[in-house]
């Protein structure tokens, strides 16, 4: 019985042989087809380039070294003069909406026109239904990173750049705190405004701002996986008000009785080094080649004593005017052509189509269709800037559009004609009082003189911005059907206006010394 036994299992080897054969053969297959699967997405991976979006906060148009030769900002001044100079580069009038643009994807008057989450608690910034820029290169395989200037709402933890795409982020929720500690106000309370992933950033506040974001962003470079794809948003704190700089880079100027140019050239000074920590962490890890930087301010500059010079622009910060909304900008980077390195573009470009121009670069549709809310209306001006033959995919920019529903940081009294703006090709209109914003600085500005109040155009003004790009000569009088054309454009614009106040159901807000003693003296979500 036994000889038999053995016989019968002699018999059965040979197909248990080529099983186990087929097996192998099986894995192997499975094992090389998972190898050409991975080294496929690191091919993708790898002709994706590395993004690097900074932002620099109300600078002017001539608070920049290549502008004004009082200031030093000698790497920037390198960086755009070896790369493409954005000539026509408009954002919106001030802070926050810029930002909602950007990463949204939205014109300021689709999704956000005012400064309202300065109060942590309020609904306004980017709607929570709207994709963010940094969760759709999430799907093209970036790792996406932030390090500064949040403004885009924080009223729950929903809100925060943690949970709208971004891998990790150190920076404040607010739109401006003090430059070295850090330090805010919620509702009368003293709070430090600095905030890391999920949980306020204990014991990492008490540094000049400009060098803890920078040192952020060196350190995300450095730990920076090379088979995959980067996206670095990095929307500086400076020049924001207060002005405050190392006084090693503080250094007297003429006319400037109140120290305020001698301030601002500082922190410039301050951006510029900023920038190059940065820039040079990128060459230093072998990212540079394959890297696209783009630069760009917010907004212009911020007049009177608060140190913004838009000379020989008219206007700044808070209007529409050219010194309001024409942004300093330029792309740099190993993916720019070597044919467009130190050139210029006069192409028109609105922060908002930054999103559609790195999904595109990204590989990956752009639109957002979302119920409730409006769909993205930036466009992908990559091939028009690379092919001086290709036409410019934008050829109008509404500006904006003020409402008492989207307040746009002012009530616009019962009958008057509301702030806007609108170019559509060489002409733009501008309608309103615009915060008596719209003076012209001279060079040296400000140097002590008294500014006057503008009256703006309480009609609308209209101007050829492009044989007089510093709004001197008013045309509505001389083109009355081109004024009432652009007119009738912005009128139907501003039928279109919405205004985020979308709270996501969180709408059990804490009082603000619960939230102080919560987040033990920090700030933080404050809405459940």
């Amino acid at each position: 019985r036994i000889k038999r036994s053995m016989d019968n299992k002699r018999r059965r080897h040979p197909f248990g042989v080529v099983c186990v054969v087929v097996l192998l053969i099986l894995v192997v297959a499975v094992c090389q087809t998972i190898t050409a699967s991975i080294a496929t997405s690191t091919d993708n991976n790898a002709s994706k380039p590395h993004i690097v979006f900074m932002l620099a906060d109300d600078l002017g148009w001539n608070n920049i070294g290549w502008r004004n030769k009082e200031i030093s900002s000698p790497y920037i001044d390198g960086l755009c003069a070896d790369g493409l100079l954005l000539n026509r580069h408009y954002t919106y009038k001030y802070c926050s909406p810029t930002r909602s643009s950007a990463l949204s994807g939205r014109l300021p008057i689709h999704v956000n026109q005012n400064n309202n989450n300065n109060d942590i608690q309020a609904a306004s910034g980017v709607d929570l239904r709207m994709t963010l820029l940094p969760k759709k290169l999430k799907q093209a395989g970036y790792r996406t990173h932030m390090t500064g200037k949040w403004h885009l709402g924080a009223r729950s933890t929903a809100n925060l750049p943690i949970n709208r795409g971004f891998d990790s982020h150190f920076g404040f929720l607010k739109g401006g705190e003090d430059h070295y500690n850090q330090h805010s106000n919620d509702g009368g309370i003293s709070v430090v405004d600095l905030w890391r992933d999920h949980q306020p950033a204990f014991g990492e506040n008490g540094t000049y701002s400009t060098y803890i974001y920078a040192r952020e962003a060196v350190n995300i470079i450095k730990e920076h996986p090379s088979s995959q794809p980067l996206f670095l948003y990095l929307p500086w704190h400076v020049t924001h008000t207060p002005l405050e700089a190392p006084s090693q880079y503080i250094h007297p100027v003429p006319e400037d009785p109140k120290g305020v140019r001698s301030k601002m050239n500082a922190m410039v000074h301050m951006l510029d080094l900023g920038v190059q920590n940065v820039t040079e962490a990128l060459k230093a890890q072998g990212m540079w080649n394959n890297t696209l930087l783009i630069f760009s301010a917010d907004n212009g500059g911020w007049l009177k004593d608060l140190g913004g010079n838009n000379f020989p622009l008219r206007g700044g910060k808070t209007s529409d005017w050219e010194g309001g909304v024409r942004a300093n900008a330029f792309i740099n980077g190993g993916v720019l052509p070597d044919n467009l390195r130190g050139s210029s573009t006069d192409n028109y470009i609105h922060v908002a189509d930054w999103y559609a121009t790195f999904c595109a670069l990204a590989g990956v549709n752009a639109s957002d269709p979302q119920d409730g809310v409006p769909d993205i209306d930036g466009v992908n001006v990559w091939p028009a800037l690379v092919n001086s033959q290709l036409p410019s995919p934008r050829t109008e920019i509404p500006l904006a559009f003020c409402t008492n529903a989207s307040q746009c940081d002012e009530v616009i009294p019962s009958g008057e004609i509301t702030d806007a703006a609108l170019i559509s090709g060489d002409y733009k209109i501008i309608t309103g009082f615009q915060g008596g914003q719209g003076i012209f600085q001279g060079p040296l500005y400000p140097n002590g003189t008294t500014d006057p109040t503008d009256p703006g155009c309480p009609k609308g003004c209209l101007f050829n911005i492009i044989s007089d790009p510093t709004e001197h000569h008013d045309l509505r009088e001389e083109l009355p059907s081109v004024f009432n054309e652009m007119m009738s454009k912005l009128q139907q614009i501003g039928a279109t206006v919405y205004q985020t106040n979308f709270t996501g159901g969180h709408n059990n807000c804490m009082a603000r010394h619960d939230a102080y003693v919560k987040y033990r003296g920090f700030l933080g979500p404050e809405c459940q």
